[in-house]
């Protein structure tokens, strides 16, 4: 497929608890939990879909096709070319919403790389399929990219290659996170920030245990661990209903010293193609002043 073939993403429209999005050629629907308004495009509009996910009550749902649609297929978000293809929880390889946070690594990348006087060492833990591995690689960190399910990081290494990552950048490690932090830690190596986004539940490879509510505290005792008490990038996402902007401060602020550090903090969102804006998840971040 040639590059010029390859379609964007948009968000065309939400309300009444879905969303309607153009994914590379495909025109889909899905669950968007916050979209507590009305949709602006007419019933019309919403019914040309090529696909639609149907939620389960048990989590997960289906699919369900109008069209044929392939297995895979590529399109273009933030900055990045991504392989998509549709899963049964209803995602598609990539989060909208953390396009935005890709710019901000692009910029603060290379302003601590400046202040290191080298390539920061950087975790991004919970990676999945790598879109902010690939964003902090390509403006010059050394990225370990840690995610327990080996099918999506080896979609991240997918993804590399689509966006022409430099050999070396990145490195793709299929654990469980905490129990590399701690090994890490025992090894004696040391990064010089993290990102992560942790599920609200998650098991290892080894059908190891996550649940976020009551393991955070370990997870970023771990972090500190590899990290040091004063790592200079912290960036903590989530999508938990409960862990607010203020509260992922406020746990950040418990393990990490924030001094010297510019703290932002706010709603993850993805702008509608009419200009609204559909929040997803919440984020801090921290980094030094430029």
């Amino acid at each position: 497929m040639a590059s010029s073939e390859i379609l964007p993403y948009v968000l065309l429209d939400s309300g009444h608890g879905r969303k309607l999005e153009r994914v590379g050629p495909w025109l889909v629907e899905r669950q968007a939990a916050t979209a507590f308004w009305k949709p602006r495009l007419p019933e019309t509009e919403w019914r040309k879909v090529d696909a639609t996910h149907v939620r389960s009550d048990q989590g997960g749902g289906h699919w369900k096709f109008h069209k044929t649609l392939p297995d895979s297929w590529l399109t273009t978000w933030g900055g990045l070319t991504l392989k998509v293809k549709p899963t049964s929880f209803g995602h598609f390889g990539f989060f909208a919403e953390v396009a935005h946070e890709w710019d901000w690594f692009r910029t603060v990348v290379p302003r601590l790389a400046k202040e290191l006087g080298r390539p920061p060492k950087v975790l991004n833990l919970f990676g999945y399929t790598g879109g902010s591995s690939l964003a902090m690689g390509l403006a010059g960190a050394e990225v370990t990219h840690v995610d327990a399910a080996k099918g999506v990081v080896d979609w991240g290494r997918e993804n590399a290659a689509l966006n022409n990552v430099p050999d070396g950048r990145v490195r793709w490690i299929v654990d469980d996170c905490i129990a590399y932090l701690k090994r890490e830690e025992r090894r004696g190596n040391k990064y010089d920030g993290f990102v992560m986004d942790p599920p609200s539940f998650g098991r290892g490879p080894n059908k190891e245990v996550f649940k976020l509510e009551d393991d955070v505290g370990t997870l970023l005792e771990a972090v500190r661990g590899a990290t040091g008490p004063a790592p200079r990038l912290m960036h903590f996402s989530c999508h938990t209903p409960g862990f607010t902007p203020e509260v992922l401060r406020n746990l950040l602020e418990d393990t990490f010293s924030l001094d010297g550090l510019v703290v932002e903090k706010g709603e993850m969102t993805v702008p509608e193609q009419k200009g609204r804006v559909l929040p997803s998840g919440y984020f801090c971040r921290l980094a030094p002043p430029a």
